[in-house]
């Protein structure tokens, strides 16, 4: 793949991180797209013989083997079927889009060219939760019982160097909004616990952020092999937060995955274990690249393929829709 030419639509900071990080594995030719004329400069920053356009379809004209869609998640969809109706392989940031239609297209769009579709879910190359998953697939703590998934961070200190007012994670028209911003939650859950069959949500907006989507989600899920995940997300909290705890007939796992300590307790010794996984953050973009470029040369079937992509994106809007109460300030809510 050292000598494929890759598009990287949307050169914010993850578009960035992408371009450094194929830079990293040997590509170096490329193709940026951004309609900010300021972005593509400090995206091609060291870059010789980079083709800049600021019009997606010059882009295209460029005739990329691969691409990276990096934009707003509203703009996802569209660009990633222009795409592979002209063969080239995607990687699509998360979520896949802002909404299920259309999804399924895509999805027999890519079967049809044979080509390479991945989502770019990146916690799932994250070393400190791949432990976590060969725990439970291991059964050390025994059958899962239930799990809390906890996270948040304050969104105008996400990006200090930007106006968290003008992001996309702030505007409901280009699919922003915490649930679908921190959609990797809900895929994490999918992938520690298996597939969710009822679920229960708040959705809603309690600061004083100057947005129109949601900053605070709280779900609950019974998943198929009967056990319960709560998992709650925000754009509110003034420090980091990323934890993990799973309860199961033999132990408890707690996990803090902003710092890699990970805590077992199990019957069988009566006591807390603990051991600490580190970890560059930057290491599970660099896998999650490398798994995608590796796919493309050997022609593979990514396990973060659009059917992934649709069955995560299909839990977020469910709910979503039905825990969203932005909508319906000011009803009254009463039991007689």
């Amino acid at each position: 793949m050292v000598n494929a030419k890759i598009l990287v639509v949307g050169c914010g900071s993850i578009g960035r991180r992408h371009i450094n990080n194929l830079r990293s594995l040997g590509i170096t030719r490329f193709v940026l797209c951004d309609s900010n004329t300021e972005m593509l400069k400090k995206a091609s920053a060291g870059i010789e013989g980079a083709a800049l356009v600021t019009d997606f379809k010059d882009a295209l004209n460029e005739s990329p083997d691969a691409a990276v869609i990096c934009t707003p998640s509203s703009m996802h969809l569209d660009m990633a079927k222009e795409l592979v109706s002209r063969s080239v392989h995607v990687l699509i940031e998360k979520p896949l889009s802002h909404t299920i239609e259309g999804c399924e297209e895509l999805d027999k769009l890519v079967e049809e060219k044979g080509v390479v579709a991945m989502m770019a879910m990146c916690y799932r190359f994250h070393p400190a939760f791949q432990h976590v998953k060969r725990l439970i697939d291991s059964s050390a703590i025994g059958r899962i019982y239930h799990a809390n998934y906890y996270g948040g961070h304050y969104l105008p200190d996400w990006h200090p160097h930007a106006d968290y007012r003008k992001e996309y994670a702030a505007k409901s028209s280009l699919g922003g909004g915490v649930v679908l911003t921190s959609i990797h939650g809900l895929d994490n859950v999918r992938w520690l616990f298996g597939d969710v069959v009822e679920g229960h949500a708040f959705v809603d907006k309690v600061s004083e952020l100057e947005m129109d989507v949601e900053d605070l989600a709280l779900g609950v899920f019974r998943m198929e092999n009967g056990a319960y995940v709560s998992w709650q997300t925000d754009f509110l909290q003034r420090i980091g937060q990323h934890r993990l705890v799973v309860a199961g007939e033999l132990g408890t796992i707690r996990a803090n995955m902003s710092d890699g300590t990970i805590e077992i307790f199990h019957v069988g010794t009566g006591k807390w274990t603990s051991e600490r996984v580190l970890f560059e953050i930057n290491t599970m973009y660099v896998k999650e690249m490398k798994e995608f470029l590796e796919c493309v040369h050997s022609k593979t079937r990514p396990h973060l393929n659009i059917r992934e992509g649709i069955k995560t994106l299909k839990l977020a809007v469910g709910l979503k829709e039905s825990g969203d109460r932005m909508s319906r300030k000011g009803e009254l809510c009463a039991t007689a």
